[in-house]
């Protein structure tokens, strides 16, 4: 049994990590903004640890005796990339004043020092950065566009009935579930001495939206078309990074080798964009009082 602390627990990718190193009988402590937020966690057998990024002391007693922590640095919040920067940077303090395995999530490709213009990746840059001159046991993860934003209802309209995305409708988008990033993240946990030292770019499937569209008819059992939403439509409801952010998803043509990737992690169990689908209760997401 490993002791692991969790942050962000309540979150979508902390929420996955501490769910699934709760099934495998490690010790969890689950760093929460919230306590009542993580109630389930707790019932589930997880401490609570209240506190955020932006509290040394809370993260460095939170911290104190584990064997790795699972961290990663919020985007779009009220400090920006300077608030996200430091965020990442405590966490990298911490675990090397502990000494504990830092399983780090961050984004694909920031590794590579080149400005984006695009604030949540190159915040991320600077911390895989600062993580880079420090004496710190880690692994970092690099996840792409994630399957999940698509129950952002708000965005992709499911509950209208269509699918809606700003890419055309035949462009390829790799995309992960949060699923297999907890996936590999308690892998890396369980077998420290295989992944520290190693970073390692994550997706779980290749599709275009027209896909995605399919693959969604066939799980709810209905049709569900797909629409293109104008970028400028983006612009003004979702602002500039992330208009931006789709303007280069629609001109990238370097993809993840996907199938490469899993034939070399045969421990982790990956979904297809279609294996995913089949895991979301979609009365509760379609049907909630938020999209009544």
């Amino acid at each position: 049994m490993t002791s692991v602390l969790v942050i962000g627990a309540t979150g979508k990718q902390g929420g996955a990590v501490a769910e699934l190193l709760l099934d495998h009988g490690h010790d969890v402590t689950a760093y929460v903004r919230s306590p009542e937020s993580a109630r389930a966690l707790s019932t589930a057998g997880a401490r609570l640890v209240t506190g955020d990024l932006a509290d040394p002391e809370a993260l460095a007693g939170a911290a104190r005796g584990v064997d790795a922590i699972f961290g990663l640095s919020v985007p779009f919040g009220a400090g920006g990339k300077d608030g996200e920067v430091a965020q990442g940077r405590l966490l990298v303090d911490v675990a090397a004043k502990t000494g504990a395995h830092l399983v780090y999530s961050s984004v694909r490709g920031a590794d590579r020092m080149t400005a984006t213009d695009i604030d949540h990746a190159d915040s991320k840059q600077l911390v895989e950065a600062y993580l880079r001159d420090q004496q710190v046991r880690a692994t970092v993860l690099g996840p792409v566009y994630f399957m999940e934003n698509v129950l952002n209802l708000g965005f992709s309209r499911l509950a209208d009935g269509v699918l809606v995305n700003p890419l055309s409708a035949g462009k390829p988008l790799d995309q992960v579930t949060v699923r297999d990033i907890a996936g590999l993240a308690v892998h890396a946990v369980e077998n420290p001495d295989r992944f520290t030292g190693k970073r390692i770019d994550i997706a779980s499937d290749r599709v275009t939206g027209a896909e995605a569209a399919r693959i969604l008819s066939d799980v709810l059992g209905r049709e569900i078309p797909y629409q293109q939403m104008p970028l400028a439509q983006v612009r003004q409801w979702a602002g500039d990074e992330v208009a931006d952010m789709f303007q280069r998803f629609e001109d990238n043509t370097d993809f993840l080798d996907i199938e490469t990737l899993h034939a070399s992690l045969p421990g982790v169990t990956w979904h297809s964009y279609a294996d995913w689908a089949r895991t979301v209760d979609w009365d509760r997401v379609l049907h909630s009082p938020a999209t009544a």
